[in-house]
């Protein structure tokens, strides 16, 4: 994008623009770089050119993305009107290009403009400022559910552990005391889904503290795939939904239970999104490449509305469940960054929703 397309400029006479357009300073960051930190003196207005750009604010221990500005936004103008120095900081978020316009000629060029060009970009900061304190309740709010989850998550694994160690170890005598391998089958069945119900509740208490602690351990992508299936064999048919799974042999080092935890989570959506379809499908890839893990999860179902699309993986966000929580997806991105991974989708409408989960393989995860 030509830096003169940008709305900066709207409002501004013809003299006025030609006189900054030769002050223009033209930047490329890399994705995670730092155009200016809190604290650093008003240098001037940013145009963005192309990319995105999130504005970052630091709240004691705790990062906040407070706004995103991309192609033909334009940012940074409170602290230069104001005099003072930067109250946020601004990171690239991707590959980003700007043209910077000079604090000392902008101010030069406001001189000459009409009252009514001011007016607008004050009128500019406002709509951010209105943006911005609504984002800041949002988070608020959320800071304040999380408590209560976290509280929640205390009670219930102090409740649960007594009586899920007694199921757990009624299975172990049952399996002393019969061989068969149909017993067998069933008490490991019992002792699994007994670790995973504490396992689920601890993880729901890591992640309303901001944790996640792994446990990496070796396993290979057809033994995690059979364990998920065998885990859920019951639930797909009372689902009455078509599951394919494909695993190309591979040896991986990951959390196995939170990993089985996250595709449950996705794979439970995919599931809601195709029942009472009659062809509802779902299909579960794994396989490694390039020293990277690879897991997808399809479905043919109905696809991610517009309205919830951009927010996904935000906690409290649900739609079209009688009794979600919102908090699943959000488990499901900590787990995966946890693993120094990323996970990215594809959705259309009346098309299906595909998930593709990279998780690097290699030197240990921290």
């Amino acid at each position: 994008m030509d830096a003169i397309a940008n709305r900066f400029w709207e409002g501004f006479s013809l003299e006025g623009r030609d006189y900054l357009v030769p002050h223009l300073l033209y930047q490329d960051y890399p994705e995670g770089a730092y155009l200016f930190h809190e604290g650093d003196l008003a240098d001037g207005v940013y145009l963005v050119m192309d990319g995105k750009v999130e504005v970052v604010k630091i709240a004691g221990d705790r990062e906040q993305i407070l706004i995103c500005f991309q192609t033909g936004d334009f940012f940074g103008e409170v602290a230069v009107l104001d005099g003072y120095g930067r109250s946020t900081g601004a990171r690239a978020q991707g590959k980003v290009s700007v043209a910077k316009i000079p604090r000392e000629p902008l101010m030069e060029a406001l001189n000459r403009e009409p009252v009514s060009l001011t007016i607008g970009l004050f009128q500019n900061v406002l709509n951010h400022l209105r943006r911005t304190n609504d984002r800041y309740m949002h988070e608020v709010v959320n800071k304040a559910k999380l408590s209560l989850v976290g509280e929640m998550a205390s009670s219930l694994m102090h409740d649960l552990r007594n009586p899920v160690s007694g199921i757990r170890l009624a299975a172990e005598l049952v399996h002393m005391n019969h061989s068969d391998e149909e017993t067998v089958h069933c008490c490991d069945r019992i002792k699994l889904q007994c670790d995973r119900l504490m396992a689920m509740a601890g993880e729901l208490l890591e992640f309303s503290r901001g944790e996640t602690k792994l446990h990496l351990g070796p396993t290979n992508t057809e033994t995690f795939l059979q364990q998920f299936q065998m885990l859920n064999d019951e639930y797909f048919r009372h689902a009455g939904v078509e599951f394919r799974c494909t695993a190309e042999p591979a040896t991986i080092e990951v959390d196995t239970m939170r990993l089985q935890r996250l595709l449950q989570n996705l794979v439970t959506n995919a599931v809601e999104a195709v029942t009472g379809k009659p062809d509802g499908r779902i299909e579960l890839r794994a396989w490694v490449e390039d020293m990277v893990f690879y897991l997808t999860v399809s479905d043919n179902g109905p696809g991610i509305p517009d309205a919830v699309k951009d927010r996904i993986f935000e906690p409290f966000i649900t739609h079209g469940k009688k009794n979600g929580t919102g908090l699943g997806m959000a488990i499901v991105q900590n787990v995966v960054a946890a693993h120094r991974g990323t996970i990215t989708f594809e959705t259309a409408a009346g098309q299906g929703t595909r998930f593709l989960v990279k998780l690097p393989q290699g030197p240990a995860i921290s």
